[in-house]
């Protein structure tokens, strides 16, 4: 029959600590563990913020390039309408002189 081993007791693990007690052990890993995970939220919260500007950077550059493009057929739709204009000063024979400045008397 195989003989089981015993559990090491709990003074044997007291000695091992060299005089530290199983309480400051333990705190000290707790407070590791607490810092870990409060860095672990922290990081995690400042992730959320950045995916959340970025999200708002590409709203603002989508605004901005479908402003950009309305300019842009606005002007096409200027110059047209000046062509059409000049045409029709060219066809009528309006010619609209420059306005001189008054020579100094």
């Amino acid at each position: 029959m195989a003989t089981q081993k015993a559990s090491p007791s709990p003074s044997s693990d007291l000695a091992s600590l060299n005089g530290v007690s199983w309480f400051s052990v333990w705190r000290r890993r707790l407070y590791w563990l607490i810092s870990a995970l409060s860095g672990t939220l922290e990081t995690e919260r400042e992730i959320v913020e950045l995916r959340t500007e970025k999200e708002r950077l590409r709203s603002e550059k989508k605004r901005i390039e479908n402003e950009t493009e309305q300019i842009k057929r606005d002007n096409e739709r200027l110059a047209e309408l000046e062509s059409k204009i000049d045409g029709l000063f060219l066809k009528y024979n309006i010619g609209l002189e420059i306005p001189r400045k008054p020579e100094k008397p």
